[in-house]
């Protein structure tokens, strides 16, 4: 009896613990809401032809399973964290897959391995999360080890089918994919202007985090060069100096919707207005993006602090506004 006991206790010792109610943490090392944001919601509207999210706006696309959380460029470089959801045993890893093949190549560069770098885990009680898009070369774990809630796996990157950086999140319970913000059957949602809550299976202070909050200045930037009509804006130079060819401000905007205004402006050193843009959204999107700028004059820019002020407006409403100063020499 006493060696069936002691049998009895291995196991449950040995076992992944259960993700239980309130136990699930965000899978990014960043400040969802604030410095990240969820880019893409599952789509709450698999009858249709192009994807909503939880209140019907432009944060899903047809067919999408999961969450993406999404960092800025800038800070993806210099390195983010992917964390483990919850505690478990690691049940696959792929690496090596190459940073921006989907970018630079197409879909068919990455057929098949869609996700790219990942990470799969079990967490006991039929929850098993998958982690997706992870930079080549940094995953931390291999197959069978076992991690703690928030341990660093890799580094959030642009491998597999991909347009920015981030960590895509894939949820199963009981071998079924679910909606991982509800935690809901993906054939059941429905998108409304009440919007989703995050379900119990998160903890309280990622519930909060996940909270809809629409429309977001993402992130802005300056550089000396001037922008293509279709430039991707986060891929843009930082090389903003006296004598570069131009000085530009840059804004990009998470979820704009029908009707937004996004308004940059530039000012000087002195505080002069240097150059303004506006931009009116044509329909919802999942992103935007702005400039503000001029060519350089003879002579080159005044050395000194240019200040780059962005605003997003709805109905002639002051949603968000967000200023960021350079040092130009």
């Amino acid at each position: 009896m006493r060696t069936l006991l002691i049998a009895a206790l291995l196991l449950i010792c040995l076992a992944p613990r259960a993700a239980n109610a309130q136990s699930f943490q965000l899978p990014i090392d960043c400040a969802v809401g604030e410095v990240c944001v969820v880019q893409n919601y599952a789509d709450a509207n698999p009858s249709a032809d192009e994807g909503d999210d939880p209140q019907c706006g432009p944060l899903a696309y047809d067919g999408h399973d999961g969450l993406d959380f999404r960092a800025p460029a800038a800070m993806a470089r210099r390195g983010v964290n992917v964390l483990a959801p919850a505690a478990g045993v690691v049940l696959g890893v792929r690496d090596g897959e190459p940073e921006r093949a989907f970018l630079d190549r197409g879909a068919a560069a990455v057929a098949d391995r869609e996700c790219g770098n990942g990470v799969r885990v079990d967490h006991g009680g039929g929850w098993v999360t998958q982690l997706c898009h992870l930079r080549a070369g940094s995953l931390r774990v291999a197959r069978g080890a076992r991690v703690s809630a928030g341990q660093a796996l890799g580094l959030v990157g642009l491998s597999g089918q991909t347009e920015f950086p981030h960590v895509h999140l894939t949820m199963f319970r009981n071998e079924q994919k679910i909606d991982p913000l509800t935690g809901g059957a993906l054939s059941d949602l429905r998108c409304g202007p009440q919007g989703a809550n995050a379900g119990a299976h998160w903890s309280a202070a990622a519930r909060q985090a996940l909270a809809y909050r629409g429309a977001r200045l993402f992130s802005m930037g300056f550089t000396g060069a001037a922008p293509a009509a279709n430039a991707r804006v986060e891929d843009l130079p930082a090389n903003a100096a006296v004598n570069a060819p131009a000085l530009v401000f840059w804004a990009l905007v998470s979820g704009p919707r029908d009707g937004d205004v996004l308004r940059v402006r530039l000012y000087g050193p002195d505080g002069a207005l240097v150059a303004e843009g506006e931009r009116i959204q044509p329909r919802d999107q999942a992103q935007a993006s702005m400039f503000a700028g001029r060519r350089t004059p003879a002579g080159g820019w005044s050395a000194g602090s240019y200040r780059g002020a962005a605003e997003l407006l709805r109905d002639g409403r002051v949603v968000q506004m967000r200023s960021e100063t350079i040092q130009v020499r």
